[in-house]
């Protein structure tokens, strides 16, 4: 017997399309990029990264490893699809991505001329909308007020301001490429503008609608409104450098899980991100061990960003 609400639906349906209204227990999971990294695969991300949602890689300002991380899978991404990668903080360096094992052929980089949020967003949509399946976002603070440029902090004093993190000698000090800010950028960092929010908020609605990969880095404070329109964020802390011989070989991270849409909050693990050596390929290495999820046992596991 036809009733209103039945009669409404039908006429929905005819007017835009089946797909338009479905039951509730039609809706599939939570499709997923797996990162190829068993530690955010199988502990922090069950089965990577969500397809058709925001990710977030959060941090306080100083030495954390977001932004490495952030590059180690744009360049992962780079090897298999078309990656976007939208620079904010303006310390992008394609060589740094290059020894990660990105292929620039495949990378898009965008650089918003005037230095504001909002129209870097704009560009961003735009190629989400024409197809593009993966992006990156790096993305300052909301205050914007961490030093860029010749007097910006080196990786020592990063490290000295940042609390449980030793700084390293001068002599071990990574070279340019080796940090969270590989190169000293040369342009000041761009700034929120009024109606960045809205911006966003058209970018979080196209990756859904074209379901594209979306991993943003930012440092504290988050802009609320990016702490909402985040499905997944990771919480980045330093854990400590790696040094050998008195170089520093990477920074050890230690990943939380702070929100989750897809997966239950709270869990931790860490990593080493070993900055790239001349002739070495960069790595990210599950430290001290992850579980083995077909064995149900605990082994080391190393794993190389570049293939």
């Amino acid at each position: 017997m036809s009733t209103p609400l039945s009669e409404a639906l039908a006429t929905l349906r005819r007017r835009h399309g089946d797909a338009v209204i479905r039951s509730g227990d039609s809706l599939g999971g939570v499709e997923a990029w797996p990162t190829g990294l068993p530690i955010l695969d199988h502990r922090l991300t069950p089965g990577g990264l969500p397809v058709g949602r925001v990710s977030l890689l959060a941090a306080a300002p100083g030495a954390s490893g977001r932004l490495t991380l952030l590059q180690a899978l744009t360049a992962i991404a780079s090897r298999e699809r078309v990656a976007v990668y939208l620079d904010l903080v303006g310390s992008l360096d394609p060589g740094f991505l290059a020894d990660l094992g990105a292929d620039l052929t495949s990378l898009l980089v965008i650089q918003p001329p005037s230095g504001r949020w909002g129209e870097g967003f704009s560009m961003a949509r735009s190629l989400v909308v024409a197809g593009a399946p993966w992006l990156a976002v790096a993305l300052p603070g909301a205050d914007a007020s961490t030093p860029v440029g010749p007097g910006a902090a080196s990786p020592r004093v990063q490290a000295a301001a940042t609390p449980g993190i030793a700084a390293p000698e001068a002599s071990s000090i990574p070279p340019p490429g080796a940090g969270d800010s590989p190169r000293e950028p040369r342009r000041s960092r761009p700034r929120p503008d009024p109606g960045w929010e809205h911006r966003l908020s058209t970018l979080v609605e196209s990756v859904s609608t074209r379901r594209a990969v979306c991993l943003v880095s930012a440092a504290s404070p988050l802009p609320p409104a990016l702490g909402y329109a985040a499905s997944l964020t990771l919480e980045c802390a330093a854990d400590g450098w790696e040094e050998a011989h008195g170089d520093v070989l990477g920074l050890r991270t230690r990943l939380t899980v702070v929100k989750s849409k897809v997966s239950t909050p709270g869990e931790t693990a860490a990593l080493l991100l070993r900055y790239p050596r001349p002739f070495a390929a960069a790595e990210a290495v599950a430290r001290p061990a992850v579980v083995d999820l077909t064995l149900t046992t605990e082994v080391d596991i190393s794993l190389e960003v570049a293939g």
